[in-house]
């Protein structure tokens, strides 16, 4: 195989070093007139240099038929049970492509969205860029601690894009994030050390081997509670979940399409990691039947909760706490199914969240917040009120749109997993959801505005916004470009055994 560790560090060297020139290039283009199209061309030239470096990655990882999972050391060598590594395979190739893809659209968006002559704006885009960089190496590490040492430094991130306002609002909303994460970070630390003691490892592939041979399983049970509380957290599963509409609806609309992009799939792909890498059901603990449960939870009170809300923001957060609830049912059934459902749900859920923050984010800056203010915003916004409408068919799963793929894929997994309740349940709450979305969209279209004047939409900020249209519509009519990806990690994993086919 021609991976070498050169190749896996690269893309995230790049994107830190890049980051870095970002600040004092900043202050050489506000002296330029052309600020605009110069901060353009240097994220379209960041965002190429980073794609290629992933590419690169994914081709030499390809280079061979059915490649193995591949462990490597931080000096190149395969990595043993002690040492720090990366572990490269199909799962971690599809998420570092989604990861750059994504924020990259996202940043584009940002320049449009963000005055380039506001004095903080360059530390803005180089912690977009920095956590950009860091989501690649948690998705890239091998074991648990080199993970959540990149987690940690994607949550700080995080915490930076969510306080750009810098209101008593968005303190407090990050205040409360950051007490949730350190919170969780003690979970994790602590579920860290008794898996240690248990497996004297904490390398992904080793800790998995060495719980099938565990006898005692009563240790394990009480590490999975606190890996599995601290995780929980990080990814707003309910009842853990209170930090993610506060923090997503004082952020920025660029923070918050980035974070629920980008950061909540991380959170996803960890519990993807320690449950289905690791914890098998079929060799060390069966947890299915309480991640069940969390998910029933989680869709119900997402959904519920957005039902209630007057604030569109507010409304669009609390999808996203739903949305967690629709994954975990995908994880839920450890099926070759559920897996493709997860992993094209990640996709779809992560590009229609940003579009629908970036769409509200444009909206918003014109003053209109609430539902009331969106009365007949279609006649006076028609472009940006057609992206949303598009966002919110996607959540709804309308057909085409890679929504109803999606959650059909999640549905069906679970009945197979002979957890037809945990369908019904979603397809209940599911048709709540299309019914606050269309009232939203009924409020848009057939209601009068309260004035008649037509605001000026910026085109700028229209063409990333109407890229994540197309994406959703294309991923939609045509979800085996995204198969195609997927397919090789569901082979690896029943290779090793691990999901059924």
């Amino acid at each position: 195989m021609l991976v070498e560790i050169i190749d896996v560090v690269l893309p995230i060297i790049t994107l830190v070093i890049l980051a870095l020139l970002t600040i004092p290039l900043f202050r050489i283009i506000r002296k330029t007139n052309n600020k605009t199209t110069l901060t353009l061309g240097w994220f379209i030239a960041v965002y190429a240099i980073a794609g290629a470096t992933v590419a690169n990655l994914a081709l030499n990882y390809y280079s061979t038929p059915s490649p193995d999972i591949l462990n490597l050391g931080l000096n190149g060598s395969s990595s043993s049970m002690f040492s720090s590594a990366f572990m490269i395979d199909a799962i971690s190739i599809y998420m570092a492509i989604i990861i750059v893809a994504i924020s990259a659209i996202v940043v584009i968006y940002t320049v449009f969205s963000v005055g380039t002559t506001d004095r903080p704006s360059e530390r803005y885009f180089a912690i977009m860029l920095m956590t950009t960089a860091v989501l690649i190496g948690a998705v890239l590490a091998g074991d648990l601690l080199t993970f959540f040492i990149f987690w940690e430094a994607v949550t700080a991130g995080s915490a930076f894009l969510m306080l750009y306002k810098k209101n008593a609002f968005s303190l407090n909303a990050t205040l409360k994030y950051l007490v949730m994460i350190i919170i969780a970070s003690a979970f994790v630390v602590f579920g860290l050390s008794l898996i240690y003691g248990l497996t004297g490892t904490l390398n992904y592939l080793a800790v998995g081997q060495a719980l099938t041979t565990l006898t005692n399983n009563h240790v394990l049970i009480i590490a999975f509670i606190f890996l599995a509380a601290g995780y929980a957290i990080e990814a707003a599963i309910v009842p853990f979940h209170f930090w993610l509409p506060d923090a997503y609806t004082a952020a920025p609309a660029p923070s918050a399409a980035f974070l629920s992009a980008l950061v909540d799939q991380g959170s996803y792909y960890i519990l993807i990691r320690v449950l289905v890498y690791i914890i098998s059901p079929a060799t060390a603990l069966n947890w299915t039947f309480m991640l069940a449960i969390m998910a029933a939870l989680t869709m119900i009170v997402g959904n519920l909760f957005a039902l209630i809300q007057n604030d569109v923001k507010r409304l669009i957060a609390n999808i996203c706490v739903a949305d967690v609830g629709y994954n975990l049912v995908a994880i839920t059934s450890v099926s070759s199914l559920g897996l493709i459902g997860n992993l094209y749900f990640f996709l779809i859920g992560g590009i229609t969240t940003a579009l629908a923050f970036m769409a509200v984010g444009v909206i918003n800056s014109h003053g209109f917040k609430t539902l009331d203010d969106f009365s007949g915003l279609g006649k006076k916004m028609p472009f940006v009120s057609l992206a949303l409408v598009m966002a919110g068919l996607s959540f709804a799963g309308v057909p085409p749109f890679g929504g109803f793929l999606a959650k059909y894929l999640v549905f069906t997994a679970a009945i197979q997993a002979n957890f037809s309740w945990l369908a019904v349940i979603g397809v209940l709450t599911s048709v709540l959801q299309t019914a606050y979305l269309f009232r939203l969209i009924n409020v848009m279209y057939a209601k009068k505005p309260k004035d008649e004047a037509v605001i000026k939409e910026s085109k700028r900020i229209l063409i990333p916004i109407f890229i994540l249209v197309g994406v959703i519509i294309i991923l939609g009519l045509y979800p085996q470009i995204v198969f195609n990806l997927i397919e090789p990690v569901v082979k690896q994993l029943q290779l090793l055994g691990i999901v059924k086919v």
